[in-house]
């Protein structure tokens, strides 16, 4: 045997810390599923909840925004849909995921591909709620806010397309395929 012809073995350890992220990133953005769904649910926002949220960047920025422009944007919000795109795909798709992780740390091969799967989801699924928070954002409102819808639909963009990237990694990966498909040894 040549010194350079290495067999690699399992990595097992691998694929299941990936799976603890897997599924404690898809407890959180499963959260802000909820709350996006419980938001969309609202006719009106409670007073005290938009002043609350208006309240630094009316401090910050040139440009006040009243509680009646936030409440069109919740309205708009709702009525083009951002609420429910967001907030069904990012629970719907963290469920998967966080199924899939329990199937990653076991070392099932279903595990990842159904993770995969659920990110993918989560990721189109928050990226068109997000663009939608976005136009309601500024057909109602100026500023920061403005900018404020576009950084958060652009993080959940990213936080859903790194679970995405974490979800298949063990499928590309050379020894975590080893261990989670032992038969091709």
């Amino acid at each position: 045997m040549q010194p350079w012809n290495i067999d690699p073995r399992p990595d097992r350890q691998g694929p299941r810390s990936i799976a603890v992220l897997l599924f404690l990133g898809a407890v959180l953005l499963g959260l802000a599923g909820l709350d996006a769904l419980q938001h969309g649910a609202l006719e009106d926002l409670p007073a005290g909840q938009v002043e609350m949220t208006i309240e630094t960047p009316n401090l910050n920025d040139e440009i006040e925004v009243t509680p009646e422009q936030y409440q069109a944007f919740h309205d708009e919000a709702r009525e083009s849909g951002a609420y429910a795109w967001r907030g069904w795909s990012l629970v719907l798709g963290m469920s998967f995921v966080a199924l899939g992780s329990v199937g990653l740390f076991l070392l099932k091969p279903w595990g990842p591909r159904l993770s995969t799967v659920g990110a993918a989801v989560a990721l189109v699924g928050g990226s068109v709620g997000g663009l939608r928070f976005q136009s309601a954002a500024s057909s109602t409102m100026e500023g920061m806010l403005v900018d404020t819808q576009t950084y958060l639909a652009l993080a959940c963009s990213v936080m859903t397309g790194l679970c995405l990237a974490m979800a298949v990694l063990p499928l590309f990966n050379h020894r975590a395929r080893l261990a989670l498909f032992p038969e091709e040894e």
